[in-house]
Order: structure tokens, then sequence, then C-alpha cells
């Protein structure tokens, strides 16, 4: 009960306190607010620039993310392994990091349109990132995996038994594909093209970058900019223009608790033989790691190359080679040490909190029975559906002015904390919760049996047993919050700066070395944390896999 009542506080309030926001002005009801969001030309131009983009960014994610499923998961590609890191590797880059990189690579004055202008014989930019295309192009990317792993789970649960009755009854393999097995994706490419679009729509580092410079306008960077006008109208335009943007989470998440408890198929089945491809694997093979190494290793290499360059623009020569950014970013710029100090703390806490709070969570939506609990879910589950910066400026509409008296926490790292609690706290639930389930009840009626409490029960038999699922959802918690920056573009004051701020704001400022000098060691600490990741897994039970 006491956990139901922390997250009615840290979960609900808020998000009750964005909408009565938006519904009035000066304490009484209004909806000048709403009058403004439908009558300016500005917020209408930002939304039909948000759903363009994330439309297309999802057909295209669509599209990569099932022949990559295909090609990796039902044929004896070469390199499969190779593949799948390199595409899944935007879940550990961040969005507003991946943005830098390609600015280096395919920028202005990045190494890839420096090459091709060499070899055309043209002078001037080819193309421009801070347009739609390229918009499109790094949320595509960036939401790539989404697909992939929802599409890839699709493809796990295809039986063999199928595809061969098909077979029988005289379809050659395009008739297989196009009447048996799409139609049986058909929900799981519903399922990505939703999470795929709430993943574009919610971003914020990549229109950050690109939209801002480029004048491009979305709804993430229009809620940003009213936010930071910390007006009284600029408040009340925010919370209505949050309403507008988290419809279509909102929308999701209700369609999505209404059909949980649905089981789909048991994938304990025998799946079906890979496809043989013959000499094309190797043309495929190498097809892909052609792309990848143009929109993955490139854009991370012209990353690490310009930190070491003594000067932006010079070509990659021996000579103009230095560790100075590195040691100024590592040695002297107070920031970044303090940002450095605040991110793991952060990170840390909101990994070990949220964590230990689903542990309780999971037993109660795995065991227990009363009509509450899907409210309860509800609960967890929004600030994580909904995109960042609105839970952020739901935050901010509580604690600016404090509720309680003598207590402040807008400028401080508990606030940020906070966030991270109740953006992260679902996120912890899923392996957790999958671990629940796995676990017999039997082992709980034994241990009363032998005359051990509750507590009991929970430290020497249950616990064990949870360990490996609750290390996995420290480390996932950890890495999703180590380099955030949606939260923290709105949260952070002056002295509590976190990494991923502190990489945009040095980006932003014109300090592209140092930033690209802290981006490449926060990728490098991330890819770490994420090869733990992998290496842990085994151990984890398989309910955790699934979850």
């Amino acid at each position: 009960m006491g956990v139901a009542v922390i997250l009615v506080f840290t979960h609900g309030y808020p998000l009750l306190m964005l909408m009565q926001r938006a519904l009035s002005r000066e304490g009484a009801l209004s909806l000048e607010n709403i009058h403004w969001l439908l009558e300016t030309p500005r917020v209408h131009l930002a939304l039909r620039h948000s759903l363009w983009v994330s439309a297309a960014s999802t057909g295209l994610a669509l599209m990569g993310g099932l022949v990559l499923a295909v090609l990796t998961t039902q044929t004896d590609l070469p390199g499969r392994g190779i593949l799948r890191v390199l595409f899944l590797s935007p879940l550990v880059i961040p969005p507003q990091v991946l943005a830098l990189a390609w600015i280096q690579w395919a920028g202005p004055v990045g190494y890839l349109q420096q090459g091709l202008r060499l070899v055309l014989g043209r002078q001037g930019a080819l193309w421009s990132l801070y347009t739609p295309g390229g918009i499109i192009l790094l949320l595509s990317l960036f939401t790539l995996p989404i697909a992939y792993l929802t599409l890839v789970a699709g493809l796990s649960r295809l039986q063999k038994q199928t595809e061969e009755a098909a077979r029988l009854d005289g379809a050659n393999l395009p008739q297989v594909w196009l009447y048996v097995t799409l139609p049986l994706l058909r929900p799981y490419i519903g399922a990505a093209a939703v999470l795929v679009f709430l993943g574009a729509f919610g971003n914020f580092g990549i229109p950050a970058l690109l939209a801002i410079p480029g004048r491009y306008i979305t709804l993430p960077t229009l809620l940003y900019q009213e936010v930071i006008n910390f007006s009284s109208d600029g408040f009340g335009r925010s919370a209505a223009l949050a309403v507008l943007f988290g419809l279509p989470a909102i929308l999701f998440l209700g369609l999505q608790q209404r059909g949980r408890g649905q089981e789909g198929l048991d994938p304990g089945h025998e799946p079906p033989e890979r496809y043989r491809l013959g000499w094309v694997r190797w043309l495929g093979s190498g097809i892909l790691m052609g792309v990848a190494a143009l929109v993955i290793v490139g854009p991370l290499f012209a990353m690490a190359s310009t930190a070491l360059l003594r000067a932006y623009g010079l070509p990659l020569l021996g000579s103009n080679l230095t560790l100075e950014h590195f040691r100024f970013v590592i040695f002297e710029l107070e920031r970044a040490r303090r940002a450095t100090w605040h991110s793991l703390g952060l990170a840390s806490a909101a990994a070990v909190l949220s964590s230990c709070v689903a542990v309780i969570l999971g037993y109660a939506l795995t065991r227990l029975k009363t009509p509450l609990l899907p409210v309860l879910s509800l609960i967890v589950d929004l600030p994580y559906a909904l995109p960042g910066i609105i839970f952020a400026l739901s935050l901010i509409l509580v604690w600016l002015p404090s509720p309680l008296p003598g207590l402040t926490l807008y400028g401080t790292l508990w606030l940020i904390l906070i966030a991270y609690l109740g953006r992260f706290l679902s996120f912890a639930l899923q392996p957790i919760q999958a671990a629940w389930r796995s676990l017999d009840t039997s082992l709980e009626e034994a241990a009363s049996i032998d005359g051990a409490d509750m507590i009991q029960s929970f430290r020497y038999v249950l616990l064990p047993l949870l360990t490996p699922a609750l290390v996995a959802a420290m480390l996932l918690v950890f890495l999703q919050s180590f380099a955030e920056l949606t939260l923290s573009a709105l949260l952070v004051g002056s002295g509590t700066e976190t990494l991923g701020w502190l990489v945009f704001g040095l980006q932003q400022g014109g300090y592209t070395h140092q930033a690209a000098a802290l981006s490449t060691l926060l990728v490098l600490t991330l890819f770490t944390i994420a090869a733990g990741i992998h290496w842990l897994r085994p151990n984890f039970p398989n309910a955790v896999h699934r979850g």
C-alpha cells in the first residue's frame, strides 16, 4: 500500500497537474489554452511536421527491420552476429550523440561530404542534415532496433509445420511469404509500427540538434521552447501542447491495457529451417556490411576523429591529431567532472531504487488479485509511454513552486532522480515481472510449511532466484538513464548538469571538439555496460529474456 501511495504522488499527481494546468488559467477553469492550441498556425505546422517525420521514419524502420530480421534469423547469411550488433547499437547510443556523430560524418564539412565532393569535383554542400530528410533518416536509424526486435519476436514464433503445409499445397516461396508468413506476422508488424512511431514522435535529442538549427519546427522542440520561456502563459500553453503531444501514447497504452493477458503462440516449437541463399548470401552480407559501415561505423569514426583533431575541418593526418580535447574534458572542464558524478549517482540511484520498487510491484501484479492492480499498472506505464519531455513538464508544474512549505526540489538533483524513477520504473518492471511469473508459487508454500514467514521466504528462497532479473533490471535502467537528455533538458539547473545535457549544451554552444570527445567517452562507457549485460544474459532465466 505504501508503494501505491508513493506511485500516485510521483506518477499520477504530476500528470493530473499537467491536465489541470492545460484546462485552467489563474486557478479557474478555462479553455483559453485549448483555443490557443487550435488557433495557432505554429502549432498546426509543428504537428504536421512531427506526424510527417514520424510516419516516414516508421516506414523506413519497418522495411529495414523486416529485411534485417528475415536475413539474420531465417537465412544462412554470413556475419549475422556482427550485423545484429551493428544495427542494434543505436539502442545504446543516445539520440543526441547519434545526431552529433552524423553531423561530423555527413554534415557540411563532414568526412562523407568532403570525400564525395573530392570524387565528384564539386564545390559546396551536396545535401543538408538540417532538413526533414535528415531528421527522418536519423529517426529511422534510431528506431530501427525497436522494429527489428519486435519482428524477430514474431519470426521466432513461426512454426515449421505451417510452412510445410503451404509447400505441400503447391505454394512456392514468394506465395508462402505473401499468403502465410506475412499474415501471421501482421500483429507484430502492427506492434512494431506503433512502437516505432511513438519512439520517433517523442524523440527530442535528434530534432533538438537538427530541427532547431534548421528552423524546422516539431512538437518536441516547440514544447521545449515554450517551457524555457518560464512565463505563466508559457506553462499553460506547454501543458496544452503536452496533452496534444501525449494523445497517441495514451491511446496506445489504453489499447495495450485492454489486450493484456492474451497469450500468444507457444514458442516451444520447432522453427522453420533456414533458407539457403547460395552464392547470393555473400553478396547480401557484403551489401549489409557496407550499409552498416556507412550509417553506423562511419559516423562513430567521424565523431572520434573530430575529438582527436586539433582544429575543426583539418585533414585526418598524424600531424593534426591530439589528445588535448580528451585531456581538457577529463581533467580541466569542471562541468564535465560535475556532470559525470551527477550522472553516475543519478543513474545508480535510479537503477537500485526502481529495481527494488519493481520487485514489490512485480509480486503484487503477479500474485495478488485486486481490481486496483490494472490502475496501478497504468500509473506505472504512463510516464514511460509518454514522451519524456511531457513527464518532465508535469514535474515542473508540481514543484515550481513547491507544494510543500520549505521543500524546494526544482533545480536540484532530487527532482531529476524522481524523474528518472518515474520514467524508468516501467522499464525495470518488465524483466522482474517476467521472473516473478517464472517462479512457482509452491516455493513460497513450501517455505511457509517449513515455518518461514514472508520476509524469510523472500530473503532465503525467492531473492536468490530473482537476483539475475534484478541485476538485469538495474543494468538496463542504468544504461537508459546514464546519458538521458529528454528529462534533463527541462530539469537541469545551475550546478546540476548531467552528461546527456552537457553534450547537447556543448554542441549548441559551438564547442564541437569537446562535445565530440565527451560523446566518444560516453559511447565507450555505454558499450561496455551493454557488453556486460550481454555477458550476464546466459545467467538470466528464460522468462527474463522474453520480458
